[in-house]
């Protein structure tokens, strides 16, 4: 049965981009059928896996428009093989508009679940790079999917913000959009831990959410390599294979594949 995993945090820059195209990567490696969904108008995804978002076409975007406009939607034909073992559905910059498109469609919130319907069976993962809000696309990418981790930088804001993450998540629930819609777990990304600050964040965040919410070890530690496999259109899965970034997040493939 298909898992559709959404990345998801209010917040920018916090990893969800690196946090999908690697675990994508690395699940990829490991065999299983994966599919990344850019449902971010920035399209960092889209690029970070190689592709020019304002010369690729079609893309998410046409696939939302389509649906919102009535017509049935072809997702397939937006859907491309990367380098790396994983097929990717890339945004376009014009997947801005689709926010306020959503606001007077039928069933708005489930738009994303149309979309993916003919084409889920094909894979075995499928992982949502969400944008930095909580809007009527995060809604959908919660609406459609069987979990969500929560990347969380390791500083003071960025930490904060996880109650806001985890109240829509509450909300979908609560409001029977999605009422099986489980926290994979909090996954700690940037971390610096020679800092007593981080040391201190990376405490408090254990005492607050540790009890009830999985927190995913190891924690991603904060390297130049993630961005310079982002700038070199690579997971670090590819780019740096052997290093502490890419050793990470195949453990924590392996550890969302146990606990599925």
């Amino acid at each position: 049965m298909t898992k559709i995993i959404a990345i998801a945090m209010q917040k920018g820059g916090v990893g969800k981009t690196t946090t999908t195209i690697n675990l994508a990567a690395a699940l990829g490696e490991m065999g299983y059928r994966v599919l990344a969904i850019d449902l971010d108008p920035q399209c960092n995804l889209t690029q970070h896996a190689g592709f020019d978002p304002d010369t690729l076409s079609p893309t998410i975007y046409d696939a939302f428009k389509s649906e919102i406009e009535g017509y049935e939607s072809n997702v397939s034909s937006s859907i491309y093989q990367t380098d790396e073992k994983f097929h990717l559905l890339p945004a376009q910059a014009e997947l801005s508009l689709i926010e306020l498109s959503l606001i007077n469609t039928l069933s708005r919130e489930r738009v994303l679940t149309t979309i993916l319907s003919s084409i889920v069976n094909q894979y075995d993962y499928i992982i949502i790079d969400c944008n930095p809000s909580l809007g009527l696309l995060v809604v959908n990418a919660l609406t459609a999917a069987s979990s969500v981790i929560i990347p969380i930088q390791t500083e003071y804001l960025a930490a904060r913000g996880a109650l806001m993450i985890l109240s829509s998540i509450e909300t979908v629930r609560r409001k029977k959009l999605n009422p099986n819609l489980r926290i994979e777990g909090i996954l700690l990304t940037m971390a610096d831990t020679r800092t007593t600050l981080t040391r201190d964040i990376l405490a408090a965040i254990d005492n607050q959410y540790g009890d009830g919410i999985r927190i995913f070890e190891p924690i991603v530690k904060r390297s130049v390599r993630f961005a310079e496999s982002a700038v070199a259109g690579q997971s670090i899965i590819t780019y740096e294979s052997d290093g502490q970034g890419a050793d990470a997040y195949r453990r924590i493939a392996k550890q969302i594949v146990k606990g599925s």
